[in-house]
């Protein structure tokens, strides 16, 4: 078998490798690896194959990977949306909150809301707690005992 081919096929694993691991080191010497099998196809020597995949991988791990690595890190940073993370939480009715309909505001957002096992129904401006998450509805509460 050509070198060509050596390095294309190593190329190859090494990426799908990368694809499957996600530790972006693999792909970037499966791309090293391509970069020798285009030295090889081009008729180039050993010698010359090697240097071309080590410059190609040590280049793309020092100056490519941390860079790429941190943007997808910085990407894990977004806030959870599990519904029991709402409980607890404060909002601000802009709909008369009853058992039928009503609507409040949560951290910028509008939700439906009921109140919560038999509360008073709720006037548009008062603050209110969520007791519970009921699919898309928020249960509440006054927060005013007054």
């Amino acid at each position: 078998m050509d070198a060509d081919v050596l390095w294309l096929v190593l190329g190859v694993v090494l990426i799908v490798s990368e694809i499957i691991s996600l530790t972006l080191v693999l792909g970037m010497l499966g791309v090293g690896a391509l970069v020798a099998a285009g030295i090889a196809f081009a008729g180039f020597g050993t010698l010359l194959q090697l240097a071309g995949f080590a410059a190609a991988s040590t280049g793309l791990l020092l100056f490519v990977r941390p860079p790429v690595k941190a943007a997808l890190d910085k990407g894990g940073s977004t806030h959870r949306t599990d519904p029991r993370m709402l409980q607890g939480s404060s909002a601000v009715v802009v709909q008369r909150v009853t058992d039928d309909s009503g609507q409040v505001r949560l951290n910028g957002e509008l939700w439906r809301a009921r109140p919560y096992a038999g509360t008073a129904p709720v006037d548009v401006g008062k603050a209110v707690s969520v007791a519970a998450v009921e699919g898309a509805t928020l249960l509440v509460y006054s927060s005013d005992l007054s």
